[in-house]
């Protein structure tokens, strides 16, 4: 089953049963929705009471159809029903490139969860992953440092952190960042599918703090989790889609008592996917990273649309826009661009075979 399965078939509330890994998972999914200003306040709003709103909610969202059933499967729900939903936190830059939100929930047993939104459907969420790959240190991680320490400021308890892509590796960084006075109250902090860091943060004594509290896990095809995962351990999730299709939440298997469906390693389209892009990434040095990352991007808003799923459903006419860009990028540009796939392409071909070869070897 999938976590909208869970949430009708765990009957059992949070003093019976302990928070566990599907739940994250779920509360990680609600960071999504289209909170406003109403949610913004000290947690009132009852996860009951959401499904009332869920047009309005979904809006804008990757699977709002999965999330409205989501929202009427909570409001039933004797575990979940009760949860109150508030804090919510969102800042968006196009001129800085960042994209923040974050949402607070809490729970009938006193503990609180605090989750970290992934990347939306904007280009300018998508630049910002894309910054990770050249910078130490992207705005939204400052972003929700801050916003961990406030709200814990704000709260007693019992504190986990998590969320889902993007807003798994936020949780990371927020939490191996927080004040110490915050990070000792953290019990656990779950990434879902969210991508790594650059090496430098790995190492850190405020990074092997947390460390043993960090729960990672990918889908079995993963190639969001993957990337820049220099040093984490994860776990894999088995899923009923394939390839990146299981970036999507609702399809990753899960048990009635929260447990994720777990198998022992990615599949092999994953490992080929991880290194080929590895061995690209690192290929380059940060400065020739930062102006082809830039170049791609110049392309891409040549199209004219500032969102993914109206450049999906405006296909033709964005290709023509995206093409007038590309010819009026600079020589360098044009160079980057066009060596830099041709050596994804090479790098991935001969990661291919010869993983093949090792395998009849």
């Amino acid at each position: 089953m999938n976590i909208t399965g869970y949430v009708t078939k765990n009957k059992s509330t949070f003093a019976e049963s302990p928070f566990n890994e599907a739940d994250s998972l779920v509360l990680s999914q609600l960071s999504y929705l289209s909170f406003g200003r109403k949610y913004a306040q000290y947690p009132k709003v009852a996860l009951s009471e959401l499904s009332a709103h869920g047009n309005d909610l979904v809006r804008g969202t990757f699977y709002p159809k999965s999330n409205v059933k989501l929202l009427h499967a909570l409001a039933k729900s004797s575990r979940f029903a009760e949860v109150k939903v508030g804090f919510f936190r969102q800042r968006n830059s196009v001129k800085r490139v960042f994209r923040f939100a974050a949402v607070t929930f809490l729970l009938p047993n006193g503990d609180s969860y605090i989750a970290f939104r992934g990347t939306d459907t904007t280009l300018c969420g998508w630049k910002e992953d894309f910054y990770m790959s050249f910078l130490d240190k992207i705005p939204s991680h400052t972003l929700a440092k801050d916003y961990l320490n406030d709200i814990a400021d704000k709260l007693g308890g019992r504190l986990f952190t998590g969320g889902h892509s993007k807003g798994g590796n936020l949780a990371v960084y927020a939490s191996v960042h927080a004040a110490p006075s915050v990070r000792d109250r953290i019990i656990l902090v779950y990434n879902h599918d969210g991508p790594g860091f650059k090496d430098s943060i790995y190492d850190t004594d405020e990074y092997l703090r947390v460390a043993s509290r960090i729960r990672k896990t990918v889908p079995r095809d993963s190639l969001v989790g993957v990337l820049l995962n220099t040093a984490q351990d994860y776990e894999v999730v088995d899923c009923n889609s394939l390839l990146l299709l299981q970036h999507n939440p609702f399809t990753w298997n899960v048990s009635s008592d929260g447990h994720f469906k777990k198998i022992s390693a990615t599949s092999y389209s994953s490992r080929v996917f991880d290194a080929a892009l590895t061995d690209w990434i690192y290929g380059m040095d940060t400065a020739t990273r930062r102006k082809l990352v830039r170049a791609i991007f110049t392309v891409l808003e040549g199209c004219g649309l500032t969102d993914v799923t109206e450049i999906a459903g405006k296909l033709v006419p964005s290709m023509r826009g995206m093409y007038r860009a590309y010819k009026q990028l600079d020589e360098e540009g044009k160079e980057l661009m066009s060596h830099g796939g041709k050596q994804l392409v090479k790098l991935w071909f001969g990661t291919v075979f010869s993983k093949r070869a090792k395998r009849s070897g």
